[in-house]
């Protein structure tokens, strides 16, 4: 029987009937996805890679701060998606080998879905010196983002982001709602107190857990009800939720829909302070007392500082024109994340 079989394979692999399996070429190209950005093309978001992430990722390796697994074949242009779904469902079929996800979230997905892993490791603590300046580069910090005109209630989120830091509140919504959740835990619904007066529309998307959350039943949860409840308290406002796509964030916001969107990427908290401290990458050194090593230092030669107008693209990818952003109160870095 087996031998009749093995002909039978013979033959229709000599009329062409059954292809010969690829064997795997390690020079195959690698596909990453990741999650769409406001304001920034993929040409840029390209450029920008190699000419900024890529060099400090060598860098941060270095250091201990990432452990980056070897990945095989050259990288092509990372591929973006408008929502989470389609992101996941491009890695299930192998439209690409690997996404970028924010640490925090990757860490959530895996922990509900025993199917991807995360595959670098992420070590922030390790982070000091130029490493510290490396890392606060090329992390996301989470910010509300408003009209340009609105700045009145942009200084009013920032007042009381800034006393919520001071008094410990958003440490401890920090520690509920992303670090205790992203080990296992269900995001918690939170209620909002009610004041009169109109609302202040707030539009979230759901779509980056356990920051932005929707549970299954269309009910609002997770870190940015928490954080928006103590601010529409703080501010005796009522605080309404409206859902809105991912990419439909910036348009909800022009039109009038919603007067904030939660959650846009821009610059992380650590640089903000770097950038109102006027640091650059060789007063942190002298500072820390940091030495480069020779290796390290050829990867700093390819950067140095970035020009300001690197920077301004850099910091403003996920804010379209017309836009402005409260102070960062989140941050969280990019990992890799790919099928078991």
């Amino acid at each position: 029987m087996k031998k009749i079989i093995s002909l039978t394979l013979a033959l229709m692999l000599l009329l062409g009937i059954l292809a010969v399996p690829a064997v795997a070429d390690e020079a195959q190209p690698r596909k990453s996805g990741r999650l769409s950005y406001l304001a920034m093309t993929d040409e840029e978001e390209q450029s920008l890679k190699i000419s900024i992430r890529r060099p400090l990722r060598k860098l941060l390796t270095l250091r201990g701060v990432l452990e980056m697994e070897e990945r095989k074949g050259p990288s092509t242009p990372t591929k973006h998606y408008d929502s989470l779904n389609a992101l996941l469902m491009a890695l299930q079929s192998g439209e690409v080998d690997d996404l970028i996800l924010p640490y925090y979230t990757a860490k959530y997905l895996c922990s509900t879905n025993d199917g991807i892993r995360i595959s670098s490791g992420y070590h922030p603590e390790k982070a000091t010196g130029i490493a510290e300046w490396a890392l606060s580069l090329i992390s996301d910090g989470y910010s509300f983002m408003l009209k340009e005109d609105n700045t009145a209630l942009k200084d009013a989120f920032d007042a009381q982001l800034t006393a919520m830091k001071e008094d410990g509140t958003l440490q401890k919504l920090i520690n509920e709602h992303i670090l205790k959740v992203s080990e296992g835990s269900e995001p918690v619904a939170v209620s909002f107190e009610q004041f009169e007066g109109d609302p202040i529309k707030v539009g979230v998307s759901g779509d980056l857990p356990p920051m932005d959350y929707v549970s299954p039943d269309g009910s609002f949860a997770g870190f940015n009800t928490a954080v928006l409840a103590e601010i529409g308290k703080r501010m005796q406002k009522n605080i309404e939720l409206v859902q809105v796509e991912n990419v439909g964030r910036a348009l909800a916001l022009s039109e009038g829909v919603v007067d904030v969107v939660f959650w846009t990427r821009a610059q992380s908290e650590s640089l903000t302070a770097l950038l109102k401290s006027g640091e650059g990458p060789e007063d942190v050194m002298a500072k820390t007392n940091d030495k480069l090593s020779e290796e390290e230092q050829a990867i700093f030669d390819e950067i140095k500082n970035p020009d300001p107008e690197t920077m301004v693209k850099w910091t403003s990818r996920d804010m379209p024109e017309g836009t402005i952003v409260t102070q960062p109160y989140f941050t969280d870095y990019g990992v890799v994340v790919t099928l078991k």
